[in-house]
């Protein structure tokens, strides 16, 4: 008979815990513009639609730590007074940036995503229930 924790390894080998086993974190670090590697980021990242928010801030912030296991950040404080509904697109870096200079001898200093495609941002959308929580949902476009 199996034990417990063998059956837990088997099952959860390579999954993520917070996605509950639905895309494989191995590469999700690598995104680009390439739109399969987006679109299972986007699948990572959409899981914060899965739960209903007290507010749009709380929100941000678990996004924000979510986001921060692979590297990526952006700013989750939101300036404005939040309505009942709007969306934000927030830039993002990732691993802090880049500073140097390349192969060539040119200097590099980027949010090490320019480098991966054009113009990538965390596009964020809320909506406030008849429950008076919020659905937020975010991915990166």
């Amino acid at each position: 008979m199996k034990t417990f924790k063998k059956y837990i390894d088997e099952a959860y080998n390579d999954m993520s815990k917070d996605v509950k086993g639905r895309v494989p974190t191995d590469d999700l670090h690598r995104f680009a513009s390439d739109s399969s590697a987006l679109n299972k980021l986007n699948t990572w990242i959409g899981d914060i639609a899965d739960r209903e928010h007290i507010s749009v801030q709380a929100a941000m912030e678990q996004l924000y730590r979510k986001v921060e296991q692979i590297g990526i950040e952006f700013d989750p404080t939101l300036d404005e007074e939040v309505g009942d509904s709007g969306s934000k697109d927030l830039p993002i870096t990732q691993y802090g940036g880049r500073i140097g200079k390349d192969e060539s001898g040119d200097d590099i200093e980027d949010d090490f995503i320019s480098a991966k495609g054009p113009d990538l941002k965390m596009h964020v959308e809320w909506e406030r229930l008849p429950t008076k929580m919020f659905k937020v949902v975010a991915e990166i476009k």
